[in-house]
Formats: C-alpha cells, sequence, structure tokens
C-alpha cells in the first residue's frame, strides 16, 4: 500500500497509540478474579472476558478503517505474516531462555505458522481480511450506503442467530468472521454519519453494554440454577456468555459506538502504525505470553509486577517498531520476498508464481528432499517395528492403531529419530563420498536394530541396553538365542541388499553438490550431534530440554512401551548416560571392604541375641497392589452403616508390627517400592527421578536381594510378567522361579471379582500358598497382587459403599464412584488377607509375611499431595509371624520405630522379628532402621531425600548428629556402590550374604 509523506503523529494520536498499546498487552492476564473480589464482583468478573472479546472486534474494525482509502496489495498480508513470524521468533527465543523447561517442537511449529496453528485468530482475521479486501473495496463502492448499511447489519445478525454465541474464538479459522468486522470498519470510516446517528448509536452501545454486563452474569446464574437443582437437561445445548460473544450484535453495537467516537484519529492513522500493532497483537494472544510473563517477580505487589510488565512489554513493542521499520525489510531474503509480491498483481497471480517458484526449488534439491523423506519413512518402519501387530498399548488395559498413535502424538520423535539419521548418512557420505552407498547402510543399520530389539522384547520383555553391546561378541549364546532361521533369512537379506547397492551405484549414480571441506564441516557436527545423548538426562541443561522439546521422553518404567513411543534408536541414545546418583567423595574399594569390616562388627553383636538362620524361614514379601486403608485418605467419610471394609487388616495392630511406610509414588511406582523392599536401598538417595528395575540393574549381570539369603527364591504375580524389565532382572536377582501370566508356570485358581478384568488378591494367595507348600525347607517369597489396580470403573456389584462415600476432597460424582468401587477392592482384600494369615497359621514351619500397600491409588489429584505430602504417600503394612514362628523364636510384634518405616526398613524390620542373624549389609540396615529417621523422596521436588520422624513430621537433615551423619553417608555409598558404582560390595566377603 503506498502512500504520501506525512507529518509526525500529533500528540493525541500518540497518546491514543500508547493507550490501545497499554488495554491489549494488560489483557495478557485474566483480572475477572481480581475484580469478583470488588463491590459488585459477580457483575465484574466478566468484564475482563469482555474486554477481550471487544478488542478482538475493535482491531479489525481499526485495521478497516485504515486500509478503505484505496485496494490493498497482497503483498500488505505476506508484509504483516513476516512481521508476526519474526516477533514470535524473537519472543519464543526469549520465553525458552527464561522458562527452558516449556521449549515444545509443537510451540516452534506454531512460530513459523501462526495462522495453521491458531496462535493469533485476531492476526488470522486480519491476514484473511487484506486477501478479500480487494474485493469489498469493489463491493462496498458498487452498492449505496443504505445497502451496505442494510448487508453489513444481516450479516451481523445473522451470524450471531446462527451460531448462538457458540462460536469459539480459539481457533484460527473462526478469523474469517472477523472479516465482518473488517469490512464494518472500511464502511464506517467512509460514511457520513450525522449527528443523529452518532447520538443513536451512542445510546445503542450503551445500553449493549448493560445487556451484556448484566446479562452474562445474569444467565450463567440461571445455568447453575438449573445445574444445581438438577434440571441440567440439555444445558449442553446453550451457551450461557453469548451475549459475550464476538459474534454477538449487542459486542458488536458497542464496540462500533466505541469506534466511532474515536473515527477521526483512527482515520488519520497510516499503514505504518498498523504495522506496529501486529507484534501487539501477536504477543497479546500468544499462548504463552501468560507463563512469561507470570514468571516474572520484582515486587512483592502482585499487581505492580503486572503493571511493570505491561510497561516494560509496551517499551519492547515500541523498540520493535522502530527495529523493523528500518531494517528489517533491508534483509535480502525478506526484500527477495516483498519484491516477489509486489511484482503480481492479485492474489491469484501470487499463489501460482509461488506454487512455480517453489517446484523449481524443490527440483533443485530434490537429492536432500528425497533423502530427508526417505529416512523420515525408515524411521516410521522402526517404530512400527516395535509395536504389537501395529498396535501399541498405551495404558494397561488399552491399546491403539500404532499408525494413528505415532503420526498423531510422536511426529516430533520420529522427526528427532529422523536428524540423527541424517547425522549418520552425512558421516557416511564423508567416508565413502558414495550416496546409494552411505543410505542403503543407514537403512539397514536402523531396520536391523530395530529387528534386534523386537527380538530381544520378544525373548526378554526389554530392548537392547547400551551395557549390553558387549554381549554381541558372544555368538555361541546369541545364535540360540535369535534362531538359525532368523540368521538364514538375514544373511539372504544383507546379500539382496549388496546386490541392491551395486546395482543402484553402477545404473543411477548419485553425487552431491558440494566440497569435501563442506561435507568435512557437516560431518564432524554430525559427530558433536551423536555427542548430545551423554545429556539427555542431564535434568536442567539445554539439550535435556531440546531432547524433550522433541517428544522424547522416557518414563523408564515400561521398557517395553517406551521403545513403542521413543524408537529403537532414541530409546538406546536414552540409556547412554543416566544420572543416577552423585559419586561420593571418597568412593573406592578400600572404603567399600572398610565398611565391610566395620559393619561385620556390629552384625557380630546384634548376633549374639539372635538364634535363627534367615534361610530356615519362609519369607514372604506381599505388594498389596494400590492398598491404603481407605480411612487415612484425607477428609474421607464412610458412612457408619457401611461396614468397616478393613476390620481384620486394622485389627493385624495388635497381633504384629504394624504402621505406616513411607511411599515414594503416588497412583504408581509399583518396581519402585518392590525394589527398595527387596535390596534395602532407598529412592530418595538417587539423584532424579528414575526406575532402578529398568536404569539400574540391568547395569549388573547379578544384583543382591534379600532372596540371596535363601537356597530358594521365587517371585509370584498373577497379571502379565513383563513390565519393569521383571523377567529379565529376576534372573539378575537368581530366584528359582517366576510364575505370571503367560509364564511356564501355570496361574491356579483365576477368579475375577465382577466386571474387574484383574485376578483377585484371592488368586494372588491360592499361588502363593501353592508356593508355600512347594518346598519342605525356608523359602523367600515375593507375592505381587495385582486386584486394586486402576482404573476403578464399578467393578463391582451390590457395592455396599456405593454413594456412602463422602469428605472435602470427595464433591465430585465420578469421585466419589471410583473410590466407592476402590473401597469394596479394598474390602476383598482383607478378606483374601484374613484367608491366607488363617491358613498359614495352621502350616508346621516358621512362615513371616511382609504385608505392605505400595502405593495410592490414583483417584485423588496429585495436586492434593502438596496439601498432605506425607498422608497421601503413607500406606498400610503388616509384619506377621505364623504360629509356629512365633513358638520358635520368632517375635510377635517390635514397638519400636513401627509407626512410620520406609519401604527400605523391611528387611531390617523381618530379620528383628524373625530373630535371624544378620550379615554386615544388613547390619547396616539395621542400624539405619533404629538410628535415623525414616528415609524418603523428596515430596516437594523431584530431588533430595526427605527424613520423617515417628510422628509423621519432617526432619531437617543439618539437625542430625555427627554419629547419624556418619550412618547416613556410610550408607549413600553402599547404595551408589550398587546403583551406579562398581559393585565392589559384592566382592566383599560376606558383605551380602553368608550362603
Amino acid at each position: 500500500m503506498k502512500e504520501s509523506k506525512k507529518k509526525s503523529l500529533t500528540v493525541w494520536q500518540i497518546i491514543c497509540l500508547l493507550a490501545a498499546t497499554f488495554f491489549m498487552l494488560v489483557q495478557i492476564y485474566q483480572f475477572g478474579g481480581t475484580l469478583s473480589r470488588f463491590p459488585l464482583g459477580s457483575l465484574l468478573r466478566f468484564v475482563s472476558i469482555m474486554a477481550s472479546n471487544a478488542t478482538m472486534i475493535f482491531i479489525p474494525m481499526v485495521f478497516g478503517a485504515v486500509y478503505s482509502k484505496r485496494k490493498v496489495h497482497p503483498m500488505e498480508g505476506l508484509r504483516f505474516w513476516i512481521l508476526a513470524v519474526v516477533t514470535l521468533i524473537l519472543f519464543y527465543l526469549v520465553y525458552f531462555f527464561r522458562l527452558p523447561g516449556r521449549f515444545n517442537m509443537w510451540r516452534l511449529w506454531g512460530v513459523f505458522f501462526p495462522i495453521l496453528t491458531s496462535t493469533s485468530v485476531t492476526l488470522a482475521g486480519i491476514i484473511f481480511s487484506f486477501l478479500v479486501q480487494p474485493y469489498l473495496y469493489d463491493l462496498q463502492h458498487k452498492i449505496t450506503t443504505k445497502q451496505n448499511l442494510l448487508i453489513l447489519s444481516l450479516l451481523t445478525v445473522v451470524g450471531f442467530a446462527t451460531s448462538a454465541g457458540t462460536m469459539d474464538f480459539k481457533y484460527s479459522i473462526y478469523g474469517v468472521y472477523l472479516i465482518l468486522y473488517f469490512a464494518w470498519g472500511m464502511f464506517l470510516a467512509n460514511t457520513k454519519i450525522s449527528s443523529k446517528a452518532f447520538k443513536w448509536t451512542l445510546l445503542g452501545g450503551f445500553v449493549s453494554f448493560l445487556v451484556v454486563f448484566i446479562g452474562v452474569p445474569g444467565f450463567n446464574g440461571v445455568y447453575w440454577y438449573q445445574l444445581l437443582s438438577g434440571r441440567s437437561g440439555g444445558l449442553d445445548s446453550w451457551n450461557r456468555f453469548f451475549l459475550n460473544n464476538p459474534s454477538s450484535p449487542f459486542m458488536a453495537l458497542m464496540v462500533i459506538a466505541i469506534f466511532l467516537i474515536f473515527r477521526k484519529v483512527i482515520a488519520a492513522y497510516t499503514s505504518r502504525e498498523m504495522r506496529y500493532f501486529i507484534p501487539v497483537i501477536v504477543l497479546m494472544e500468544a499462548p504463552v505470553s501468560g507463563s512469561f510473563m507470570k514468571s516474572f517477580r520484582f515486587t512483592a505487589s502482585a499487581g505492580f509486577n503486572k503493571f511493570l510488565m505491561v510497561i516494560i512489554m509496551m517499551i519492547v513493542v515500541l523498540l520493535l517498531g522502530k527495529l523493523y521499520n528500518k531494517y528489517l525489510f533491508r534483509i535480502k531474503p525478506l526484500r527477495r520476498a516483498m519484491l516477489f509480491a509486489s511484482k503480481r498483481d492479485n492474489l491469484a497471480q501470487l499463489v501460482e508464481d509461488t506454487w512455480a517458484k517453489f517446484l523449481s526449488w524443490a527440483y533443485e534439491h530434490r537429492i536432500q528432499l528425497m533423502t530427508w523423506g526417505w529416512f523420515y519413512i525408515v524411521s516410521f518402519i522402526s517404530f512400527l517395528i516395535e509395536s504389537d501387530e501395529l498396535r501399541i498399548q498405551i495404558t494397561t488395559a488399552t491399546d491403539i492403531n500404532a499408525v494413528i498413535f505415532l503420526l498423531g502424538t510422536r511426529f516430533f520423535a520420529i522427526i528427532l529419530t529422523t536428524i540423527f539419521l541424517d547425522a549418520m548418512f552425512t558421516i557416511f557420505y564423508f567416508v565413502t563420498t558414495r550416496y546409494w552407498t552411505s543410505n542403503v547402510l543407514v537403512t539397514v543399520i536402523t531396520i536391523g536394530w530395530a529387528v534386534a530389539n523386537k527380538v530381544k522384547l520378544n525373548l526378554r520383555g526389554e530392548p537392547i541396553y547400551p551395557s549390553e553391546l558387549s554381549e554381541a561378541t558372544n555368538m555361541k549364546t546369541l545364535i540360540p538365542m535369535i534362531g538359525q532361521s532368523l540368521l538364514i533369512v538375514v544373511g539372504i537379506a544383507l546379500i539382496i541388499v549388496i546386490a541392491l547397492d551395486v546395482f543402484l551405484e553402477i545404473k543411477f549414480p548419485i553425487k552431491k553438490k558440494s566440497s569435501w571441506r563442506h561435507r568435512g564441516i557437516w560431518a564432524l557436527l554430525s559427530l558433536l550431534l551423536f555427542l548430545t545423548p551423554i545429556r539427555f538426562n542431564h535434568d536442567g541443561g539445554v539439550i535435556y530440554h531440546i531432547n524433550r522439546g522433541f517428544d522424547n521422553k522416557q518414563s523408564f518404567r515400561n521398557p517395553e512401551r517406551d521403545i513403542q513411543i521413543n524408537g529403537p534408536i532414541l530409546n538406546f541414545l536414552n540409556y547412554i548416560d543416566l544420572q543416577i546418583m552423585n559419586k561420593p567423595s571418597n568412593y573406592s574399594k578400600s572404603t567399600i571392604d572398610h565398611l565391610n569390616a566395620k559393619y561385620q562388627k556390629i552384625a557380630d553383636e546384634i548376633n549374639k541375641s539372635r538364634k535363627n538362620t534367615l534361610k530356615d524361614q519362609t519369607v514372604v514379601f506381599n505388594l498389596s497392589e494400590s492398598f491404603v486403608d481407605p480411612y487415612t485418605f484425607p477428609t474421607i467419610k464412610i458412612d457408619s452403616s457401611a461396614p468397616n471394609p478393613v476390620k481384620f487388616i486394622q485389627s493385624m495392630k495388635k497381633r504384629a508390627t504394624y504402621g505406616s511406610m513411607l511411599s515414594a509414588g503416588y497412583g504408581g511406582g509399583t518396581a519402585n517400592m518392590e525394589w527398595e523392599t527387596l535390596t534395602g536401598l532407598n529412592m530418595g538417595m538417587f539423584r532424579s527421578t528414575l526406575t532402578p528395575y529398568v536404569q539400574v540393574v540391568p547395569r549388573y549381570k547379578y544384583y543382591p536381594t534379600i532372596g540371596m539369603d535363601f537356597d530358594y527364591k521365587s517371585a509370584v504375580h498373577p497379571f502379565i510378567g513383563s513390565y519393569y524389565s521383571r523377567v529379565e532382572d529376576y534372573k539378575r536377582f537368581k530366584f528359582n522361579k517366576f510364575v505370571y501370566v503367560g509364564s511356564k508356570y501355570k496361574i491356579i485358581d483365576q477368579k475375577k471379582l465382577g466386571s474387574s478384568s484383574y485376578n483377585s488378591d484371592f488368586t494372588a494367595y491360592a499361588n502363593g500358598l501353592k508356593q508355600i507348600n512347594s518346598q519342605k525347607g525356608g523359602q523367600f517369597i515375593n507375592l505381587i497382587s495385582i486386584q486394586n489396580h486402576m482404573p476403578y470403573n464399578n467393578w463391582y456389584p451390590k457395592n455396599e459403599y456405593m454413594g456412602k462415600i463422602s469428605g472435602d476432597l470427595f464433591k465430585g460424582g465420578a469421585v466419589k464412584q471410583q473410590m466407592a468401587t476402590y473401597v469394596k477392592g479394598v474390602q476383598y482384600t482383607d478378606k483374601a488377607v484374613k484367608q491366607f494369615i488363617g491358613q498359614i497359621d495352621k502350616i508346621k514351619k516358621p512362615i513371616t509375611i511382609v504385608f505392605y500397600g505400595d502405593h495410592y491409588p490414583s483417584i485423588l489429584s496429585q495436586s492434593y499431595t502438596a496439601q498432605y505430602p506425607v498422608q497421601m504417600h503413607s500406606t498400610r503394612y503388616f509384619i506377621y509371624s505364623n504360629k509356629y514362628a512365633r513358638e520358635h523364636g520368632a517375635k510377635t510384634k517390635l514397638r519400636k520405630k513401627t509407626n512410620y518405616v520406609n519401604t527400605s526398613d523391611f528387611i531390617a524390620l523381618m530379620l528383628e522379628q524373625t530373630n535371624s542373624k544378620v550379615t554386615p549389609y544388613q547390619a547396616l540396615l539395621t542400624e539405619v532402621q533404629k538410628k535415623l529417621p525414616a528415609i524418603t523422596i523428596n515430596f516437594e521436588g523431584d530431588k533430595g531425600f526427605e527424613l520423617i520422624n515417628q510422628k509423621g513430621q519432617k526432619v531437617d537433615p543439618k539437625s542430625l548428629n555427627n554419629e547419624q551423619q556418619a550412618l547416613l553417608n556410610d550408607y549413600e555409598t553402599i547404595q551408589y556402590d550398587m546403583t551406579a558404582g562398581d559393585a565392589y560390595g559384592l566382592k566383599a566377603k560376606g558383605f551380602y550374604t553368608n550362603n
């Protein structure tokens, strides 16, 4: 749009421009909650939304008025798009620098395609308006003023009537509707308005304001009255905020009245000022603006902080306006783009010529584009290979089509894999200078790696870990595992691939147009890219955030699912450098030997009063899935008419060691609790959140557990056995048997309760009892139930707890129903435990059961854990020795330091209750249990540990005395040795076991 030279802006125009900027930027904050605290707050709380919607109407009107003087060239729309993209790039760079944890490729995608990704609806509306402005200009000049007014008014009313005020202006497509207000601006800017019409419009605008101001809260009240009174039928069919919608004629009339007041000032603005407003619009509506501005804290006053941030943003956009006007379109690529667009007379010609230019560019770079496209396909195929018949299990009970899931939610994880494949290709091409050879090598390695991982998944339920690469040379072991038939197929495939490569190199040779120096630089950069995985797990680093921004988020809980959603390449890279623990300053073999000698003396002292040998006992560690005493839930009330669901387990308080166990998880983390019980090590000692079964145990060929003190040890789990690499890890624990659904050992008495898909606790204990009776002497059994696992979908008929649950955290109907289902399940657990205890009491050999719930069920929102951190991480436990065990030296009940314990304390407690002799390591665990507060994870963060006393209160680690500090350091050193260290303790004679 050409414009004549003009004088500087008047003082009044500058004031209006600054006021408009302030008003637009202040809308980044939502002031509804603040306004609701003032008098008439029930009315004022909706003013913030009203202002935002009015702004969305007003801005297109202003642009329409300024650009109403002549037809606008499509170049202006391109200019606006460039201004928006550059602003978003700069803003997101600052945003990610300020909040690196928020980096996400989907957000970055929105930077370059603000219209396609609904970054700004108003911006989309303006650009759409510019595309049709020439046609609007011709139409408005062909018809009369009355006809213009009639058409615009009719469209405004019809648009509202046909949508009933339900248009959702969060999406760019609704920017098309803003063309209507752009046309209103064009019309009003060039129409003579009489004094009488002006006054009537102002009156109509004022009345419209009152209608919206009073009507919106009024209809909101009607909505909630109907909802609370049970008359909610059909409420979803109407929008209680329809008066406050940008399509509302009342909103339109109110804004038109405001527009007419400032019409002369608006008409005096030029395209230069409108270009200035593009960054303001983008910042006002960018999805990240709110979190960005709230991240700054200058003073103790929240209101003053907001004011300062708006002023700072105003200064920023003013500076951007100056810089853009002076320098932006001097940049060669942008100048060429604008020159290209200016030479096309209309939109159709511009689109046609742009498409032709794109095809020419694509042909010129066809080799690189086809290479990237091929590697994306190869990446995608590698993901599909890891799926189960093109299905991916997204929860324990739900699977989904792999193609839809991967393309819909893992797009950027596939892109990241493609980047690594292209880097691999670049390195190979630099070395071989052969395009097809390099391409084929990358393809064969990727597909071969995917197949190898799939083979290992089928064999062992886990992928290939970096620590296992050394096993590739052990062909005697690998060939029987893989099978000769598969090796033959692989051999034939390699011969075909080599022949294909030779054919392509001879018949269709490709030489990329680049010098050796250029190729060398890219090869060096590619090598540097392959160094980045050593920082993938370094929390807080730039590479860490970029990696997670590409959706490469390893959970380390379910290896099979992790490789399915991250692919075989990224899954392997994620395991290269695990951040487990900080290395103790004095860690060495001599230190471990010293601790062995130190705690051997303590063990000798303890053993003077112990008479039993552990291997002669039968010990059952019973993990009861999601078991919590329902009466310990925060604020819960169970109607007195409903029976006590845990009457028997509560009675164990008098008959057994009994108390609360501190869980390191909420709603999940089963394997972590299991690992703590078996090893005596503690999750709180880790540097960051991880799953030892997946990230730690596979690092070692043999891993010490309490089971090593027994001649026979086994695990029983009436569910799928592959989760958390249990099948493979139990082999590292040297378990003699693992009984699970699908194993070679049959699960007996499979019984499901109601419509639940899980085997019941009755099934778990029936199989546990079978294992107890299968061995004459002592043994260790790790018994894991599944019955109370999420979800809680009203499984049980005739549930007497339905409608009997109440409390501040149990107000929602869905929460109440889930809780009632959970409580009924817990009642079944109570009955199963009672039956099991009765059965083992009749057996004539010493049996001790350590019963514990692993974590809270995921019914209440995890946000409440901040309010009740210890309570919502505390589950019930008891340690019971049967009659025969008590008659042969076992204690009935331990009374000291049993109110709050950690899962890692169970070994020490069990040893004391069974009156069993200890090893040096078990002496260390005994000292930790007796002399330190309970150690658990930091409930308020992802790192470090927390200490909890016997009253359930936090203890400051700085308050520990010197003896306690030394004990804690010893414990931490031993844990480092068996999680991130060299396992010197396994070589220290007698440290872990006397067997």
